[in-house]
């Protein structure tokens, strides 16, 4: 098999992440302003602090969770009209989540100025992908979740559209993913499947995402790191991975994202066996890949679209809330609840990013065999 010559930088997600602060944290200075820190002086203004380049100014807030405290915030609270949620998943996935709990803080937050709905374009992501830049171009209110997945699977299905091609507003989510067994699954630990993945990898039933993510790419990176053979890597991909483990007997492994089966974890339905992090994750009782033997790290991550021709008013009205939002108690705790972090990758700088990140997993899913 092809060694993956591309270095692991290549999809690496970001250099830094943003820090909750602590409660009855110290004001912060102008100089250091970011979006609900608390601050010391009413009508102050942070200059150019805003995830737009726009000015922060210190204020009472009064609404969400900062209510009553002074923080600094935007001078005229970003609120979207009409907000439609675009998930290119089902319900039950991890797009759906991270959909519905941007939605929660918009309403949290006094962000909208009506009920945020949903609607689900499922798989393969040649289909959302159109949806969002031919059927919704130009139309405001619409917010669309992107990630791994949807960049991976545009490829995987051959779409004429990329991510890109859309507005991208924000990185906001960064994870790893596990591998899970039953909990009557004979497999107790990462090397024990490991070596019966090494002995027959074709009779090991493999379900995960959507063929093209995260899971696909971790499975393939898999076999790369214990020198198997791509053509051997039994793979099914499942918009509904916790029902497809859990009902399946076929499966001998699932891959996902831990937050997507940290219930049926918590339930002890599910094991995790691993974790695709770089070092052990607090509260997640597992060993890394690597410290199971399987040399290989895995990041996942999510962001924040708007259609193409949408003005630059209405970029950077999104923006501003995105930036509400991710600072958001609402958004922080789902973060934490999910063993996962902020990727906090803001307008242009998210732009650059994810055009560059298109190119490189094309060129990974090439080398592994997925194109």
């Amino acid at each position: 098999m092809k060694k993956i010559v591309i270095a692991a930088s290549a999809i690496a997600l970001f250099a830094s992440g943003i820090t909750a602060a602590p409660a009855n944290a110290a004001p912060v200075a102008a100089s250091s302003a970011s979006v609900l820190a608390e601050c010391a002086t009413v009508g102050a203004v942070a200059a150019g602090k805003g995830a737009d380049g726009s000015n922060l100014v210190c204020k009472k807030a009064t609404v969400g969770g900062m209510k009553g405290k002074t923080v600094w915030h935007y001078p005229t609270l970003p609120k979207i009209k009409n907000v439609d949620m675009i998930v290119p998943n089902s319900p039950t996935s991890g797009f759906g989540g991270f959909g519905r709990i941007i939605n929660d803080a918009l309403k949290a937050e006094g962000l909208t100025t009506n009920e945020p709905v949903v609607t689900y374009k499922l798989p393969p992501y040649n289909l959302p992908l159109r949806y969002l830049n031919v059927d919704m171009a130009g139309k405001a209110g619409k917010l669309a979740v992107t990630g791994l997945a949807v960049v991976g699977g545009g490829l995987t299905s051959g779409s004429q559209w990329k991510a890109s091609d859309a507005e991208p507003i924000a990185r906001m989510y960064a994870e790893y993913s596990g591998i899970f067994v039953k909990a009557d699954s004979k497999y107790t630990t990462m090397k024990q499947l490991v070596a019966d993945l090494k002995k027959d990898p074709k009779s090991m039933a493999i379900v995960g995402g959507t063929l093209g993510g995260v899971d696909t790419y971790l499975a393939a990176k898999m076999f790369d790191a214990l020198k198997l053979d791509i053509k051997d890597l039994n793979y099914t991909g499942s918009g509904g991975v916790p029902a497809a483990i859990l009902s399946d007997a076929k499966y001998a492994f699932a891959i996902a994202s831990y937050g997507d089966l940290r219930a049926n974890v918590e339930a002890g339905s599910v094991r995790v066996l691993a974790i695709s992090s770089p070092k052990k994750i607090a509260g997640i009782n597992a060993p890394t890949l690597k410290a199971s033997g399987v040399d290989t790290v895995v990041e996942n991550w999510r962001g924040i679209l708007v259609p193409p021709q949408t003005s630059a008013a209405g970029k950077a009205l999104v923006l501003r809330a995105m930036d509400v939002v991710q600072a958001s108690n609402t958004f922080k705790t789902y973060l934490e609840a999910n063993k996962a972090s902020s990727g906090w990758l803001p307008g242009a700088k998210f732009d650059t990013w994810l055009k560059r990140f298109e190119r490189d997993l094309k060129t990974l899913y090439a080398q592994v065999g997925l194109l």
